[in-house]
């Protein structure tokens, strides 16, 4: 009986610190507008994110419109570092409960040549990609979906690829 009170507290506690439960249909379009972009959507358990992309200068910026483009805010600054610190804090995952995980870039520029910039920087990252080739699928942590100006024959042309296309 004397066991009871503490029981119910340490029982309390335990779900108190468990993470929510991800939610695989939400998406967070337009992600960037957010006072802390990528994060507001983790913290909100969304296991879909999207980011538009302008190739500007040899970088891969976010924004919706090209004025709204700083070198600040790149897409390995606001998306893909803090995603990699997250799969490795928690062991191979975005979420602990092993949900997927969509980064949907959105090409906002010349398809092949904002893929041709996209390519290398994705390699720094293949530990936590879902990777692909003509026949097979080996799902990572993180799955990359190339929509808007998507380069389809020149990714299709890719024996491996670290991204899918939208469409």
């Amino acid at each position: 009986m004397k066991w009871i009170l503490p029981c119910l507290l340490f029982a309390a506690c335990q779900s108190a610190a468990a993470e929510p439960k991800p939610l695989i249909r939400a998406h967070a379009h337009n992600d960037y507008y957010h006072k802390r972009p990528l994060l507001d959507a983790l913290a909100n358990s969304f296991c879909s994110v999207e980011a538009d992309v302008f190739l500007k200068d040899g970088q891969l910026l976010v924004g919706h419109f090209s004025f709204e483009l700083k070198k600040e805010r790149s897409l390995e600054t606001l998306y893909l570092s803090p995603l990699a610190k997250r799969v490795k804090a928690n062991g191979g995952s975005v979420y602990k409960s092993r949900a997927p995980f969509h980064l949907m870039i959105d090409f906002k520029t010349d398809g092949p040549a904002t893929y041709a910039v996209l390519k290398p920087l994705l390699e720094k990252y293949r530990f936590m990609l879902t990777a692909f080739t003509a026949d097979t699928t080996k799902v990572g942590a993180v799955t990359i979906v190339i929509s808007g100006s998507r380069p389809r024959a020149a990714m299709e042309q890719d024996a491996k690829r670290l991204a899918g296309y939208d469409g």
